[in-house]
């Protein structure tokens, strides 16, 4: 008998499933991306298993042969799969594991064995399986063990795009600037509730340069900075970028890095030294209380507080998970309140002329 909260050793008794129920097949077709794959024959082992990952948040699929497993491999965007060593008509998940790491290198195996088939767990491991679990397995082994593994997959993801940033940096510097933009463009599209936000940034912030006089030249390179200026949130991790609530304290320090990572990031790049300033110093303050470097007063670059001003008027005004969007009026008395203190007073006053029944700047609320 399995223990309480844990997996069942496998069992070959009843394993077809009960016409309708939640472990059905069908209901499981039409899942997003980045799902955990299930295969196991014994179905109540492999219906266990997933209704626990669906309650722990992950898009599950679920197999009962390696037929099966091959056709959710080629139709779905798999990121783990947790397969058993010994299934029905011969089949083995060893052979699935080698056909994944052929065909599908950048998804991780793990296996699910009873005890006497631990010499193929260590077989499994050899050939380059991730992890396994011995049945029966505890829920809480289960939970760490995809969540180690899903963890693991995201910062490889993430480490391929940060090489990818330097192979295309190293390559073509004239053209990075187009990568950077569409990588903006991927961060703001990672939550519903940043869509669009450096976009937004990047209009108000030429919006505010043109008010202020700056020379064209000038106006297109503050338009850029606000575009690339939260490029460096690639290198915050996902678990504080997708975090629909007000941050901690110990998330807001990690958070507060993403402007040297930014400025890291294009600190090589010849044609783009301009806009370092904007990307590092905009959340900088006059009274030196802003990060990352606690610059004071006359040290904040002028196009640093344009940015600054710009997306600070873009959050504000925007939805978030929080709070809704602030109206007009209490946006620009909040606004306000920076003046002298936070950004130079003659800044805000010029951007609140500016904005006047400009529809960019209005709530998104009102402007939707």
């Amino acid at each position: 008998m399995s223990e309480p909260g844990s997996i069942p050793p496998t069992s070959h008794e009843g394993s077809a499933p009960p016409e309708g129920e939640v472990g059905d097949e069908r209901p499981w077709r039409n899942l997003e991306r980045s799902a955990v794959l299930v295969v196991d024959d014994d179905y109540g082992v492999r219906d266990t298993v997933s209704r626990y990952l669906q309650r722990e948040g992950y898009d599950v699929l679920a197999a009962g042969t390696l037929s099966e497993a091959r056709a959710h491999l080629a139709e779905h965007d798999i990121l783990v799969v947790l397969t058993d060593i010994t299934l029905r008509g011969g089949e083995n998940g060893l052979d699935l594991l080698r056909e994944v790491r052929h065909a599908h290198p950048d998804i991780d195996v793990m296996m699910m064995t009873a005890h006497n088939d631990l010499q193929y767990a260590v077989e499994a491991l050899k050939q380059g399986a991730y992890d396994y679990l011995t049945k029966p397995f505890p829920f809480e082994l289960l939970r760490a063990a995809v969540a180690r593994a899903v963890e693991r997959r995201r910062l490889v993801v993430k480490s391929a795009m940060l090489s990818q940033i330097e192979e295309r940096r190293a390559a073509d510097e004239e053209n990075f600037e187009e990568f950077l933009v569409s990588l903006a463009t991927i961060i703001d599209a990672k939550s519903r509730f940043t869509a669009r936000h450096s976009s937004r940034v990047s209009d108000l912030a030429r919006l505010l340069a043109e008010a202020m006089a700056f020379a064209p030249e000038e106006i297109e390179k503050i338009a850029l900075g606000g575009r690339l200026h939260d490029i460096g949130k690639i290198g915050i991790p996902d678990a504080i970028l997708d975090n629909d609530g007000p941050l901690s304290r110990a998330e807001f320090e990690v958070m507060k890095r993403h402007p040297v990572v930014g400025d890291d990031l294009i600190a090589p790049i010849r044609t783009m030294q301009d806009l370092r300033p904007m990307i590092r110093w905009h959340h900088e303050s006059l009274d030196g209380h802003g990060y990352p470097d606690g610059l004071l007063g006359s040290q904040i670059p002028v196009e640093a507080f344009v940015v600054k001003v710009a997306d600070y008027w873009e959050a504000i005004t925007s939805l978030r998970p929080y709070r809704d969007p602030m109206p007009l009026e209490l946006a620009a008395r909040t606004l306000r309140a920076e003046a002298g203190t936070k950004i130079p007073a003659e800044i805000v006053d010029t951007f609140l002329r500016a904005i006047e029944n400009v529809p960019i700047a209005l709530p998104a609320a009102a402007s939707a």
